[in-house]
């Protein structure tokens, strides 16, 4: 028979008399129930739960289900106070959900694997001494890891993607920082269009590449790997896990691969030595600067290499840092990368404070190449959170993959130039001349897309020169061309292509097949307007596999500072 043991502003809580702890564990879920309800109420901003709850024990296998506001705990001998009081807890906050998802047409669903992962997480949230009896993430860890973050499983029966869905909202509260409250006002049909709401955009490729970094796919991940609660059980909040990493560009936080991957302004080139680096290049106009390098490398004497490392996760130590540089390409491939040197850093803390290479990486005179411009690549890691080599990618899909999930590799593919020194004689002559290559990948031919991306004054010509025998292979078929011959881009390959561009936005050229490590010895060609020297332009060559861009190299024109000015090399 069903007593009722006591009723609270929003509760009535009865049991079943058979049961010989109902009396128990109904005054727990009495002693507990309105404060957790209104903790609750508090991440449900806006959401209002009904008034009248009734909560019944009654005896059963476990867990506990509800209709309405009407919740049922099926309680057996292992049912103790803490769990049946952290039960109602997760039944209170379904109904939130079923409000909320009532009111709006979307968010966090009971019975679907989002939902039931918020479910467990405020449950471990609100009663964090057992929150271990809430751990689902091995079961995700341990699978073949598909993405419950883009798909919705539409049951809470299927353990991988309540596990998944658990470890990611911990994922987004205590790596990336976002409150409870933000993440339920964010609420929506899968967690990756909350993360989207939130500002995150990759959301799942971030949020494994952090995961895989510390628990590789396809490693057996035992409970004893994981953080525990006072109980000693596992639980799901492994965060915030250390997570390494220079930025693409100044409008990447460590989240997201948004924008071009090759304008990092967290590797500085210095023609001389830096005093202060970790003071210099720590504030906050230095950190939104992409311009701190100096133009050229000179190779009359030693140059420096300053690297920003920041940390998105927990505090972590004994960092290693290492620079490398490469020929002016449109794609880096690892066998372009040529060492620099290795910056140490003892400790780098969590939360986005940078640290710079102090001191700085020496490149050594002998070490140099010609004078001139360079694309640089870096890499940071430590023994927790490995940093890439070149021998990591096992084949290009493998590298393509690995730069798409990861950020603690980047490039500067970006290069200063001063318009006043680039005026050229021979065939170029009247012309700045942009030399670049065009790179395939390493270990077979792949069809790859070309674009030039031009802001440019209107009047400007723009001219991209490759070999005749590449442009007649662009796919679609180039209408517009010039036949030339030039014997200064490549002695063995003289018969070349020149290709008008617009001058402003974005050109595709079209798609082309590129041998297995070619490097094609190609030209941006500009004709520059005479009254157009006061404000610095932007042109681009972008290079993209299977619709992802996987490579560019940008050049930044800026106007003749001081004509007197020799070049510095």
């Amino acid at each position: 028979m069903l007593v009722v043991r006591g009723t609270t502003a929003h509760f009535t809580i009865s049991y079943d008399d058979v049961l010989p702890n109902g009396i128990t564990l109904a005054d727990a879920v009495l002693a507990s129930c309105e404060a957790d309800r209104t903790t609750l109420a508090g991440l449900w901003i806006g959401t209002i739960a009904p008034s009248a709850i009734q909560v019944t024990l009654v005896s059963g296998p476990g867990g506990a289900s509800h209709g309405g506001s009407n919740i049922t705990c099926y309680v057996n001998n292992n049912t103790d106070a803490p769990g049946i009081v952290a039960l109602v807890v997760a039944e209170v906050d379904e109904i939130f959900m079923s409000v909320q998802k009532a009111a709006l047409g979307k968010g966090f669903e009971p019975g679907f694997s989002h939902g039931e992962g918020l479910s467990r997480v405020l449950a471990a949230e609100l009663h964090p001494s057992i929150a271990g009896r809430w751990g689902v993430c091995l079961n995700w860890l341990n699978s073949a890891r598909a993405d419950w973050v883009t798909n919705t499983f539409p049951s809470d029966t299927d353990g991988p993607s309540y596990g998944c869905a658990s470890l990611f909202l911990n994922y987004l509260h205590y790596q990336l920082g976002f409150s409870w409250q933000q993440m339920i006002a964010a609420a929506d049909n899968t967690l990756a269009v909350v993360a989207q709401n939130l500002g995150v955009q990759n959301a799942y490729g971030d949020f494994s590449a952090v995961i895989s970094r510390h628990f590789p796919a396809g490693t057996q991940v035992s409970a004893n790997q994981l953080p525990h609660d006072p109980e000693g059980f596992a639980i799901d909040n492994l965060f915030p896990l250390s997570c390494l990493y220079l930025r693409h560009n100044l409008a990447d936080d460590g989240t997201s691969h948004t924008g071009p991957l090759a304008n990092s302004p967290d590797i500085i080139v210095k023609n001389s030595i830096v005093a202060t680096p970790q003071a210099t290049y720590s504030t906050a106009a230095s950190i939104a600067s992409d311009t701190e390098s100096d133009t050229f490398v000179i190779n009359s004497h030693d140059n420096y290499v300053y690297l920003r490392v920041w940390n998105l996760g927990a505090d972590t130590t004994n960092v290693t840092a290492t620079a490398y540089w490469s020929p002016p390409a449109t794609l880096i491939t690892p066998a372009l990368w040529n060492p620099i040197g290795q910056a140490q850093y003892p400790s780098v803390p969590g939360g986005r404070v940078v640290r710079v290479s102090t001191p700085g990486i020496t490149w050594s005179q002998a070490a140099i190449p010609v004078a001139g411009h360079y694309c640089h690549i870096a890499t940071v890691g430590n023994a927790g959170d490995p940093e890439p080599t070149p021998g990591t990618f096992t084949d290009f899909d493998a590298y393509v993959a690995y730069i798409e999930a990861n950020n603690n590799i980047t490039w500067r593919n970006f290069n200063v130039v001063s318009t006043a020194h680039l005026r050229t004689s021979g065939p170029f002559r009247g012309l700045i001349a942009l030399p670049f290559l065009i790179t395939g990948a390493w270990d077979d031919a792949r069809i790859f897309g070309l674009e030039i991306l031009a802001q440019l004054p209107e009047r400007t010509r723009l001219i991209l020169e490759v070999p005749a025998w590449l442009g007649h292979q662009f796919n679609p078929k180039l209408t517009e061309f010039e036949a030339h011959e030039d014997a200064e881009a490549d002695p063995d390959d003289r018969a070349r292509m020149r290709i008008p561009i617009q001058p402003h936005g974005a050109a595709r050229l079209g798609d082309v097949e590129l041998k297995a490590d070619a490097r094609v010895a190609s030209h941006l060609l500009i004709e520059w307007p005479g009254d157009h020297h006061r404000a610095p332009h932007e042109v681009a060559v972008r290079q993209t596999y299977k619709g992802r861009e996987v490579g560019r190299i940008t050049w930044r024109l800026v106007p003749d500072r001081d004509k007197s000015d020799d070049r510095r090399e």
